[in-house]
């Protein structure tokens, strides 16, 4: 039986959900907006098929809610579930953190150094939509270090949902001293095998972040946003 040969690129439901997903997480599309088919189809010349299977997807992955006879909206999370997100992340990143202690090679402690030294660059030259997306970068790849690909989605999984809370925390009220600082002591304890003081710095930057996380709530009224056009599927 001769194989079947598969193109190897991503589906247009996939593409739709990456490129919702990203006006999700950079605050494009904020908590209570909602995702209209019918104008998404229309401004991007596609069928509605594509787009309502990729806000299943958005929904499964808690970044949504589809409300019958209503339709879809970016999900808000309250205060109580932000709270609990936070509190599985510390527990989750304690493990994760002895596992990077494990595994971690110099090679990775360079490039680790390296992402860093450009996260100080955008702080320096105030480009904050650049500054968080390598942020994100620094912690994820310190999260692929552990090298538990399950644990890894899960952590991640759980960012993303707290990002539905903590978009306003991180863009108005913006810590960058202390988070590069913070970097810095990652990598030097990294650097010296020094996991103690890592597991300490890692904790202390979580906790820091989670307080001014929580210190803002989002507001209950959410004004409606205009159709916008899905640059990936254009």
């Amino acid at each position: 039986m001769t194989a079947l040969k598969i193109a190897k690129r991503p589906s247009l439901v996939s593409l739709v959900f990456d490129e919702l997903e990203r006006m999700i997480m950079d605050g494009t599309l904020k908590p209570g907006d909602p995702i209209n088919e019918k104008a998404l189809s229309d401004t991007n010349g596609l069928s509605r098929a594509p787009i309502r299977e990729a806000c299943r997807r958005l929904e499964q992955a808690g970044l949504v809610e589809i409300i019958t006879n209503r339709g879809v909206f970016v999900r808000k999370i309250s205060r109580r579930s932000a709270e609990e997100l936070c509190e599985i992340k510390l527990v989750l990143n304690r493990h994760i953190n002895k596992l990077i202690m494990e595994r971690i090679n110099p090679a990775q402690i360079a490039a680790l150094r390296a992402l860093v030294a450009k996260i100080e660059q955008q702080a320096e030259f105030g480009n904050l939509s650049r500054y968080y997306a390598l942020n994100e970068e620094f912690h994820h790849s310190l999260i692929d270090i552990a090298g538990n690909a399950r644990l890894s989605e899960i952590y991640k999984s759980l960012n993303k949902e707290l990002n539905l809370f903590r978009w306003r925390a991180f863009r108005e009220a913006p810590a960058l001293e202390d988070s590069m600082s913070a970097h810095q002591e990652i990598i030097n304890a990294l650097a010296a095998g020094d996991g103690e003081t890592f597991c300490r710095v890692v904790e202390e930057h979580l906790v820091a972040t989670n307080r001014r996380i929580l210190s803002r709530d989002l507001d209950d009224d959410v004004p409606e946003a205009s159709p916008r056009r899905i640059a990936a599927t254009g």
